[in-house]
């Protein structure tokens, strides 16, 4: 439900409040006193185009808000150079998101809502509704089925586009995978490499100075094992006379062992040590194909060998892709043909329903002014499917006796095509629950009047209904009753909005049904109003 209304700076309206209740609000008033511009801030509030021309003269922006019982707070406001802003609690957001929002609160019927009724989308939602539960189910499945089906026809199509580079692709992944796999890398290798090519690289200058350092330990005529030997010898001798001579004798003794190690070592190093012909050649090879590895595929063989694994798992999809689109080809033509038994089975039952609906509209509407109306609904089969069916759905209409019923678009006048909405929720439960509707009434009275009255008072026992009328016999049946007026404020002309007590309604429907407040007029509206309970 909308709670409440609010227009600051809007056309006429300086500022007001309305404070709407539930069930059929009714919004009368003299003639250019501002009745249907509250429909035009309805419509501008729900997502409808904005104009600089509505703002008030004088001022730099137009407000428009609606409160709604679940709190939820909606508005638009349009600035004189025409640019506009939407709102939704406060938070900004564009003007579609707002639209989105509204769309499942609130419909708007007559000069503004002869888009909603003669778009065919909206006609299908409509006739839709009246679908048996069990095809209810089966529209539900076909969606699903549908979705499905465009998903695998997406992913088919991209298969199928891209056989050429999928091709080209197996050849560049199949070439790298021999490159690396001829490699025979291994994990460790690098660090062995590098030791192994710093030997070859300088082996004279390594043989040189480690012969040089074996004759200096051990080799030589005096060498430092010989030297070191002579004077253990003297501490030993004088350890007899001094422990702590003593004491160095023996770390002395330990001290050549080691030496004479490090000799052996050496020697045993320089006798295995030799410079091969042609090993320095192949290292320096198995490096530089190594590097050349790291900079196509990783900066290590770790990485070299995960991105090798990655390309396999590529390949092996690839060269599966064929075998893939030969099973999506297959998966496809299941689901389409499941897809078309679906489409005839809801097909078969719109057009029961088709025929339903029309002999119920035309119905409604008679009472309302429109004696020689017809109203039918085309189902037409098309070629392709749709997120929906195969249905193309098509409102005919036709006001006039002797006048075959045509698309409604190109038919209907604002007032006829309020009414016929009118008839059309009637008949079909809009689950909407805000429902406007502005010239529901134009072009009739009396009888008829009555008639659109009593029909908005049966839908208003589900919904919140509200209308802009010029007629009593509609207002009579108001659960609330709003007085629109112009008045003369500092020189300016404003609209306002009152809501009407029990008996300033008598009042306002008296001057409705005869243009002045008399004893008679007075009368009438009270037995208008006995009536219309």
């Amino acid at each position: 439900m909308l709670k409440t209304l609010e227009l600051s700076n809007f056309a006429i309206v300086d500022s007001l409040s309305i404070d709407l209740s539930p069930g059929l609000n009714v919004l009368t008033g003299e003639t250019g006193a501002g009745k249907s511009i509250l429909m035009d801030a309805l419509a501008l509030l729900i997502g409808g185009r904005a104009d600089s021309s509505w703002v008030r003269s004088g001022s730099d922006r137009a407000l428009i808000q609606g409160i709604f019982a679940d709190e939820l707070s909606a508005s638009r406001t349009i600035s004189v150079n025409g640019r506009s802003t939407a709102r939704l609690d406060g938070e900004l957001v564009t003007v579609s998101d707002l639209s989105e929002t509204l769309a499942d609160r609130v419909a708007l019927h007559g000069q503004h809502a002869s888009q909603v009724l003669l778009n065919s989308n909206e006609q299908r939602k409509l006739l839709d509704r009246l679908l048996p539960e069990k095809s209810k189910i089966a529209l539900g499945n076909y969606r699903e089925l549908y979705t499905e089906y465009q998903q695998i026809s997406k992913t088919l199509t991209e298969l199928q586009e891209k056989v050429r580079e999928r091709a080209r692709r197996i050849d560049v992944l199949s070439f790298q995978l021999e490159e690396i796999d001829a490699a025979k890398l291994k994990l460790d290798e690098l660090e062995s490499l590098s030791e192994q090519l710093e030997s070859q690289r300088y082996a004279e200058r390594i043989t040189s100075l480690s012969g040089n350092a074996l004759s200096v330990l051990s080799e030589a005529d005096i060498n430092a094992v010989g030297l070191l030997s002579d004077a253990q010898k003297d501490l030993d001798n004088a350890g007899r006379y001094n422990k702590t001579l003593a004491s160095l004798a023996n770390e002395l003794t330990d001290a050549m062992a080691s030496i004479e190690a490090i000799s052996q070592e050496v020697y045993s190093f320089l006798s295995d040590f030799e410079l091969e012909p042609g090993l320095l050649e192949k290292l320096e090879d198995r490096l530089s194909l190594i590097e050349n590895l790291q900079r196509k595929y990783g900066d290590t063989i770790p990485g070299i060998l995960a991105y090798r694994e990655e390309a396999a798992q590529e390949l092996a999809r690839l060269q599966h892709a064929d075998e893939d689109m030969a099973s999506l080809e297959t998966e496809k033509q299941e689901f389409l043909q499941k897809l078309h038994n679906l489409a005839e089975s809801i097909s078969q039952a719109r057009q029961k329903v088709a025929k339903d609906l029309a002999k119920r509209v035309t119905q409604e509407v008679k009472p309302l002014g429109m004696d020689n109306a017809q109203f039918a609904v085309e189902v037409k089969a098309q070629t392709d499917l749709s997120p929906h069916g195969k249905d193309s759905i098509t409102y005919l209409f036709s006001a006039n006796l002797g006048e075959n019923p045509a698309p409604l678009a190109a038919v209907a006048s604002g007032g006829e095509l309020s009414r016929v909405m009118l008839a059309l929720n009637v008949v079909t439960g809009s689950d909407l629950p805000i429902l406007a509707f502005d010239e529901v009434d134009a072009g009739i009275g009396g009888k008829t009047a009555r008639a659109v009255g009593r029909l908005l008072k049966q839908l208003a026992e589900d919904h919140q209904i509200l209308v802009v009328t010029h007629l009593p016999q509609v207002a009579a049946f108001a659960d609330t009753q709003f007085y629109v007026e112009k008045q003369e404020k500092e020189g300016r002309t404003v609209t306002k909005v009152n809501r009407l007590e029990p008996h300033e309604r008598e009042l306002e429907l008296a001057r409705m049904l005869s243009g002045n407040i008399s004893d008679a007029s007075v009368a009438n509206a009270r037995e208008l109003l006995q009536e219309s309970i």
